[in-house]
């Protein structure tokens, strides 16, 4: 009976590591803060992956404000047109707050648009489908994925 128990527990602890959650860590290295527009770099684990835009710093007003210095737990939403997003968790004053599809400030309501290239001048980004499937990739560890890695995401933003 003993011996029964004993290998019982050694499976479930052996189960409990393997279903253990990786992370999933971003950061948003600003460079840039104009009066139209933020923009810097979206680092996910440690490798650069593409330029971001985002509104310009006012306050953390709602919708007209970029996202405070600080660090957020993210999850995946499906829901979207895009299919796949990332959702930033407990912004102060803030609600669905996103990584998305988008190129001009306009297109932003508080969230962090992605792009490959960036037009400091006009404050844009370009090719924002490419940096998005490159940012899903770096998610899922390829570009065809089967189902959802058990993964906490966090974002920090300096």
């Amino acid at each position: 009976m003993k011996l029964t128990f004993l290998t019982t527990l050694i499976l479930l602890c052996l189960s409990l590591i393997s279903f253990s959650q990786e992370k999933f860590e971003l950061t948003i290295e600003r460079k840039i803060s104009a009066d139209n527009c933020t923009m810097g770099y979206l680092i996910a684990d440690g490798k650069v992956l593409c330029y971001t835009l985002e509104l310009p710093w006012k306050d953390n007003l709602n919708n007209l404000s970029c996202i405070p210095i600080g660090t957020y737990s993210g999850i995946l939403r499906y829901d979207k047109k895009d299919g796949w997003r990332i959702q930033l968790e407990k912004v102060p004053n803030r609600t669905e707050v996103q990584i998305h599809l988008g190129n001009y400030t306009r297109e932003i309501k508080g969230c962090v648009l992605v792009g490959s290239n960036a037009d400091i001048n006009n404050c844009s980004i370009q090719n924002s489908s490419i940096a998005y499937t490159e940012l899903k990739k770096a998610f899922y560890g390829t570009s065809t994925p089967q189902s959802s890695p058990n993964k906490t995401i966090s974002l920090t933003f300096k």
